[in-house]
């Protein structure tokens, strides 16, 4: 037996058409605003609503003045229309029930205010209990605040003309539309329960429910998603997610936990104006082939998570390379920071060959970003892209992992941030890839884990320091020069942990020389290292793998239980004026020098 739509509040109640037994004549009043109806009636429940149809009194399809509707069942047999100026009035315990195809349109300055209680909600419904039966309510462009407050709106959505249409539109041009929102339920749409532009204003917007909804909850502009409060529900859809049309973000930058993820949508990717602050834990998903840009010093991206609430970017599919990655591009906004975050399936390298899951790039201006306890995987390209100008205030405890290319691409300068509690293994290629740059301060390399791929050839200018357990791969022909007093190149290992100075590929002459050129510096010391491979005869005429070459002013160098092996010309070749450990033919070993072990000019 089906349930009746209505409860009756006392025996002796007047009936307003809402129930099948109703013994009252009087429908329903539509009057002028003249205060409130104070006549007992029924609480409409707004279920069953297939039984209620032939109790409800016709809705005037035109209001000409501010009307309000006293409680009662209505049946709207067309889309009512308002005119100009006109407000709309609910009162508790309203229900009306919208024929096919129809909906209520509320544009410029008419209003709707439908404010129901607890006991006395407000029903917007059709006649048929089904999906998409009517279309909805449209807020648009509207001067005036509309409300809607303890109201159920159920079975609209219609799809058949608009594919992302909602039950509720609050759509406008740049002119804005208001609308108030609390304890309200969206449910059963063919579409999305709720759909809000970028010019959308949501001064009150609070213990809302939008479950059973086809689309999902909400289609929120990137815009105005922030305004969407963690109170409301947004599950038990057929998807529960917050769908974001994206272009750019320039207000309502907080984005809060609403228990589902946001996902992306669109062409342009999402380029940030302002500060970003991501609530935990949450998801945003990405759509393919695009990207998250933060530019300039205004912006930033605030992501920090904890260990069992992190946040994640993904993607629509769980595949490499997917979407671009997310870009720091000239932001030096200390608001960047990154805690507790998975950043997977981006690295798209169709378009840029050296893409990365995050990239901090920058020209001089520099960039900076915190990264701490994150996760950068499965990207096609590099796990992370630092520029030499790169800033990394806090960077501890990361894992680069299942990444192409390789855990990091990072400028020169830049390298010395890199940290030992990171993890850079289980990549396709794993090597730090390190492009070109001069060591212009006096720095420290540490062992990560990882060997570093130089792309290019080194100009030391101060100190550098290579710790134990260091592993260089120098690319084709390119070369490590220590030019001047100033200049030093400190490499000591231990018996256990060596440093390898090696050659991308293991062939002899493969690169050319480590250059100590009229530098007396005492950091100029090589010691339980292996050098190999070197030895190649282009460059300026050096003919060993290690050169230490000057005129009167002189050159110093220690090389002591050292390897030196595979060179294309001589293992050590030590100029007229070089300074050197006297045992340094016997205490080093030498293998397969070309020339030979040691040369020492007359």
């Amino acid at each position: 037996m089906k349930k009746f739509a209505c409860l009756v509040l006392s025996a002796t109640a007047l009936i307003f058409g809402c129930n099948a037994e109703s013994t009252s004549d009087s429908p329903p009043q539509q009057e002028q605003d003249s205060g409130t109806d104070t006549q007992e009636s029924t609480i409409t429940v707004c279920s069953t609503v297939e039984i209620l149809p032939s109790t409800c009194v016709a809705l005037s399809d035109h209001f000409t003045q501010s009307t309000t509707l006293a409680k009662g069942c209505y049946r709207a047999n067309t889309s009512p229309t308002l005119d100009e100026g006109v407000s709309l009035t609910l009162q508790p315990g309203v229900t009306i029930l919208f024929s096919e195809g129809t909906k209520m349109e509320i544009a410029g300055n008419r209003t709707l205010i439908a404010e129901g209680t607890t006991q006395n909600p407000i029903c917007l419904s059709s006649e048929k209990a089904a999906r998409g039966s009517w279309i909805g309510l449209d807020f648009e462009n509207n001067d005036n605040p509309s409300k809607l407050a303890y109201v159920t709106i159920e079975y609209a959505g219609n799809t058949t003309t608009d594919p992302t249409r909602g039950a509720v539109q609050a759509l406008a041009d740049s002119g804005g539309v208001t609308l108030e929102m609390s304890n309200t339920t969206i449910r059963d749409s063919e579409g999305y329960g709720l759909r809000i532009g970028a010019s959308t204003h949501l001064p009150a917007f609070s213990g809302n429910t939008f479950t059973k909804n086809k689309l999902g909850p909400v289609l929120a502009d990137s815009e105005v998603v922030g305004l969407l409060d963690a109170a409301s529900r947004y599950t038990g859809n057929d998807k529960d997610e917050i769908t974001v049309p994206s272009e750019s973000l320039s207000k309502n930058a907080t984005w809060k936990s609403l228990g589902v993820p946001y996902h992306l949508i669109g062409t342009l990717g999402l380029s940030v104006e302002t500060h970003w602050t991501l609530e935990a834990p949450n998801t945003v998903i990405m759509p393919a082939a695009v990207g998250i840009s933060v530019s300039g010093d205004d912006a930033a991206l605030t992501a920090v998570g904890t260990k069992d609430n992190p946040i994640v970017f993904t993607a629509e599919s769980k595949t490499k390379g997917y979407w671009d990655g997310i870009v720091f591009d000239n932001s030096m906004n200390t608001n960047n920071k990154f805690d507790y975050v998975t950043v997977e399936y981006a690295g798209d390298t169709s378009s840029v060959a050296d893409q990365a899951a995050v990239r901090a790039s920058a020209d001089e201006h520099g960039v900076t970003l915190s990264i701490t306890n994150s996760t950068l995987r499965e990207s096609n390209g590099y796990g992370l892209y630092l520029a030499g100008t790169a800033v990394l205030p806090n960077f501890g405890n990361n894992t680069f992992t299942q990444n192409t290319l390789g855990p990091v691409n990072v400028g020169f300068e830049a390298v010395a941030q890199l940290e030992t509690s990171s993890t850079y293994t289980g990549n396709d290629v794993d090597q730090i890839r390190v492009r070109e740059g001069n060591v212009a301060e006096s720095t420290s390399w540490a062992d990560l884990g990882a060997p570093y791929h130089l792309e290019s050839s080194v100009h030391v200018l101060k100190v550098w320091t290579l710790n134990p357990g260091v592993t260089l791969l120098m690319a084709k022909d390119t070369w490590i020069s220590v030019e001047g007093d100033d200049a030093g190149l400190h490499a000591v290992g231990t018996d256990t942990q060596p440093i390898t100075i090696s050659g991308v590929e293991k062939t002899a002459g493969y690169w050319h020389a480590i250059l100590f050129d009229g530098s007396i510096n005492p950091d100029n010391t090589l010691e339980y290292v292996t050098v190999e491979y070197g030895g190649s005869p282009t460059g300026g005429g050096e003919e060993g793998m290690i050169t230490a070459a000057s005129d009167s002013h002189g050159v110093s160098l220690q090389v002591k239980h050292c390897t030196i092996k595979d060179s294309g010309q001589w293992g050590i070749w030590l100029g007229k004026f070089a300074e050197v450990n006297s045992d340094i033919e016997t205490i080093n070993t030498f293998s397969n020098d070309a020339k030979g072990n040691v040369y020492r000019q007359p």
